[in-house]
C-alpha cells in the first residue's frame, strides 16, 4: 500500500485520538503540544476523569521522564507511527495496520488455502464460496482469511457436543457475500456470511459470528 492510504484519514478531535491511541494494545509514540506553548513526546501510561468530569493524562516521555496535564490544555496531537494508527485514523476504512510483515496473498493463493483448509469447518462442507465478494486489494484477501479462521474457531466451540455437530452438520456450503453490517443466514444447507470485507473487522469477530451462528442453527 503507498502514501495514499493517508487520504483515508478523518479529522478526530484530539481527545478522540488520544484516546484511540491509549487503547492500542502497543505503545504508539505521540507528541503532544500544550496551549503554553511546551510538548511533551512519548507514550500515554494513563487517562483517567475526575468528579468534575475533567479528564488527565499521564504520559511517560522518551527519556523517562513522567508528566502530568489536563486534557483541555492540550492544543495539538501528532501520531509519530501513523501506519500503527491506520484502522483507526481512517475510522476502519483501511481494514489493518500497514507492515512490512503482511504477507503477499494472490487470489490464486487464497483460493488454494481455502480449499486446503475448508475440511477445517467438517467433511461435510463441500464448498466456501469467495466469488460474491470482492478480493482485488491485498486487505480484502487478508480479511477473508481472517473470517475464514474465526468460524473455524466458532465451529470448534460449537461443535463440541452432539447436539451442535447435529446442528451445524446441515451445514455444506459456505457463502461470503459483501453487506454494510455483519449478518449471518441459512438457507437450503448453505451458510451465507455477509460482511464489510474491504473495512477493518469487529475486534471480537469470533464472538460476534458464535452468537450470530447460534441463534440461527
Amino acid at each position: 500500500m503507498e502514501k495514499s492510504f493517508y487520504k483515508a484519514f478523518v479529522a478526530q478531535t484530539p481527545e478522540e485520538v488520544l484516546h484511540l491511541v491509549f487503547k492500542k494494545e502497543e505503545d504508539i509514540i505521540i507528541t503532544v503540544s500544550l496551549n503554553n506553548g511546551n510538548y511533551v513526546e512519548g507514550i500515554i501510561l494513563d487517562i483517567t476523569k475526575d468528579n468534575d468530569h475533567q479528564k488527565s493524562v499521564c504520559m511517560l516521555s522518551l527519556e523517562e521522564q513522567v508528566y502530568f496535564f489536563n486534557m483541555h490544555t492540550i492544543s495539538l496531537v501528532t501520531i509519530k507511527q501513523p501506519k500503527k494508527m491506520v484502522v483507526e485514523l481512517s475510522k476502519g476504512a483501511i481494514s489493518r495496520p500497514i507492515s512490512s510483515a503482511n504477507e503477499n496473498l494472490t487470489v490464486l493463493q487464497l483460493k488454494r488455502w481455502l480449499n486446503a483448509e475448508r475440511i477445517a469447518l467438517g467433511e461435510q462442507i463441500l464448498d466456501f464460496n469467495i466469488e460474491a465478494i470482492s478480493t482485488e486489494e491485498l486487505n480484502d484477501r487478508l480479511n477473508i482469511k481472517d473470517v475464514f479462521l474465526a468460524l473455524k474457531s466458532v465451529v470448534g466451540t460449537v461443535t463440541k457436543d452432539d447436539l451442535g455437530k447435529e446442528a451445524w452438520s446441515a451445514v455444506n456450503t459456505v457463502v461470503l457475500k459483501q453487506a454494510d453490517t455483519l449478518q449471518l443466514n441459512i438457507s437450503e444447507n448453505t451458510l451465507t456470511i455477509s460482511i464489510a470485507i474491504e473495512k477493518a473487522l469487529p475486534a471480537k469477530l469470533s464472538e460476534i459470528l458464535e452468537e450470530k451462528l447460534l441463534r440461527i442453527l
